[in-house]
Parts: C-alpha cells; sequence; structure tokens
C-alpha cells in the first residue's frame, strides 16, 4: 500500500519536470560577462565575453587565454525554463585560438582533426535567472572556462 501512495505521490512531481524541460526556440537577447575563469587555473581574466541571439543563432566575442580576439557562431537552444530560471545548450565553432589547442590538455578529443586547424568547437551550456522581465544574471559553462554576467533581453 505504501508503494502505491509513493507512486501517486510523484507522478505529479515528474510530470511537471517534463514539462519544464524543452527543446524551443531562445529568445532574442544580448549578454555581457566582463570575467571568465578557468577551472583547472583558478584564474580569473578580463575576456570581455559578449554575445547576441537572434532565434537559433549565437554570435559570440571574447579576448582569450591568449590575448586574441575570438569569434564564435553557434546554434542555441533553449532546454530548460521554470519560474525566472532558464537554461540553454550552445554547439558551434570558434575562430581565434589559432591552433593553439590541437593537443591542449583537458580538452577532450584535443588531439584530433577537430582542433587542428583554424576553426575549432564549442559546446556549452547558460543558466539564466531573470531579475526582471528583461534584466537578468546569466552564468556560462563550456569546457575549460566559466563567467558570469548580464543579459537583456530585446
Amino acid at each position: 500500500m505504501k508503494r502505491y501512495l509513493l507512486l501517486l505521490l510523484l507522478f505529479p512531481i515528474v510530470g511537471l519536470a517534463q514539462s519544464k524541460f524543452h527543446w524551443e526556440k531562445p529568445e532574442n537577447q544580448i549578454s555581457y560577462a566582463p570575467y571568465t575563469t578557468h577551472y583547472f587555473r583558478g584564474d580569473l581574466a578580463v575576456s570581455h565575453l559578449s554575445s547576441a541571439n537572434y532565434g537559433w543563432v549565437e554570435v559570440g566575442y571574447f579576448i582569450n587565454s591568449y590575448r586574441d580576439a575570438t569569434v564564435a557562431l553557434c546554434y542555441k537552444t533553449e532546454v530548460f525554463e521554470a519560474s525566472r530560471w532558464t537554461g540553454h545548450l550552445i554547439i558551434g565553432a570558434l575562430y581565434g585560438y589559432h591552433k593553439n589547442l590541437h593537443h591542449y590538455p583537458n580538452i577532450p578529443f584535443s588531439s584530433t582533426i577537430l582542433f587542428s586547424t583554424e576553426f575549432t568547437p564549442i559546446g556549452g551550456a547558460t543558466i539564466e535567472y531573470q531579475v526582471t522581465e528583461r534584466l537578468g544574471l546569466k552564468a556560462t559553462f563550456v569546457p575549460l572556462v566559466g563567467g558570469v554576467g548580464l543579459n537583456y533581453k530585446l
């Protein structure tokens, strides 16, 4: 009897969680994170991580660890929304590392052809918390670097 009672209590929670996870077109927005950190080194760098997305397409700009300007072109999708929280996944290509990431430790697949050209792959996730209807806090996570900043919905 206890099992059935537990199942009845859990079904609404499971249904609620499933309704919050989806694969949808994100809202148009711009964002800026002045500082980023490398997880393994623990440094704090002025990188001016900036991005803008229009629908599924996101364009980004930042100063990388080698102090070179880097641009990104990514596919972005919204995967989670609950109350004021939103989560996104991003995948795309970077230009600006000039093959410096080839054979780089701690980057998966860095010894492959994917990192042997001027263009390198990028993938990551963002979590956003909307403070107001348009202004929010945004945390960005990619394999080696994380950043926190602001986003503004257009």
